[in-house]
């Protein structure tokens, strides 16, 4: 008999990706469907995840009651203020590792190159303008490809987000939407909080001069500037070798050349004052 015991998700860390799937669906029918409620989703999910769990033996009543007292505990998942409601997705662990053969990026944006992370946040932010299925498509396309012989996903390139995008139009929209929520929560991370490298902790908030979490892409990245100032230091290589170096080495870089001229500034304004 299965047991009467499971781990029950607090964070975003613990859902499965099944799960995370059918809460994207639920979002969708929230926003789309009238009178369906936020506590109706909450609830919805929660006897999915239980089920899913090994939660099969209860009766009826017992169900409802576990099922009612776990929704209240989902105050980390949704965000409601007068009658707006959003799911609050702040993670960078990406719970949709792949779809149907289409291999999306490493939790954290391990594996995400430079040229990756320039273009998606250059889709990323017209799709948060415009709302233009067109680019959210585009976002999906660079973050999501077919894999080669060796079941990695395929180098970057645009003819390989051309590739995919037939496949990413298949993709129903509203898992489309969560592949958008990782990326943005990504990106704004990224730029306020601070990584695990190598055993070092690592901020990259003075790259981008942030210090707090009011910060968007658009005011923090001139993503060419960026592009051009490493190529010209030539530690990586052509303009295409920068967009083929994995982010984090091009962050450090330049977070080691901040922090040498903050030094030198430092430096040179006590002996002025000297």
């Amino acid at each position: 008999m299965k047991s009467k015991q499971i781990e029950f998700p607090d964070c975003w860390e613990e859902v499965t990706p099944h799960e995370w799937v059918y809460l994207l669906k639920l979002r969708s029918k929230l926003i789309r469907l009238q009178g369906v409620t936020i506590d109706d989703v909450k609830r919805m999910w929660c006897a999915f995840v239980v089920k899913r769990r090994g939660i099969r033996s209860l009766n009826r009543k017992d169900a409802m009651v576990l099922i009612y007292r776990l929704a209240q505990t989902l105050d980390w998942q949704w965000v409601v203020e007068n009658d707006s409601i959003s799911l609050n997705y702040d993670s960078t662990v990406n719970l949709l590792p792949e779809w149907y053969g289409l291999i999306g990026p490493a939790s954290h944006g391990a594996d995400l190159t430079f040229g990756e992370f320039r273009y998606a946040v250059i889709m990323m932010n017209e799709y948060t303008t415009t709302q233009d299925i067109m680019y959210l498509n585009s976002l999906c396309a660079v973050l999501y490809r077919k894999t080669d012989e060796y079941g990695k996903r395929v180098r970057f390139s645009q003819d390989a987000i051309q590739s995919s995008l037939p496949d990413i139009e298949k993709i129903p929209e509203y898992v489309r939407w969560g592949i958008y929520a990782w990326f943005a929560s990504f990106c704004k991370f990224l730029f306020t909080g601070t990584f695990v490298l190598d055993g070092c902790e690592i901020c990259f908030a003075p790259v981008f001069g942030s210090s707090g979490n009011d910060y968007t892409p658009e005011q923090s990245l001139g993503m060419n500037s960026i592009l051009f100032s490493v190529a010209e230091s030539g530690v990586f290589g052509t303009i295409e070798d920068v967009d083929n170096t994995q982010l984090m080495r091009v962050l450090l870089k330049l977070l080691d050349d901040k922090q040498k001229a903050d030094s030198l500034l430092k430096h040179t304004k006590k002996n002025d004052i000297q």
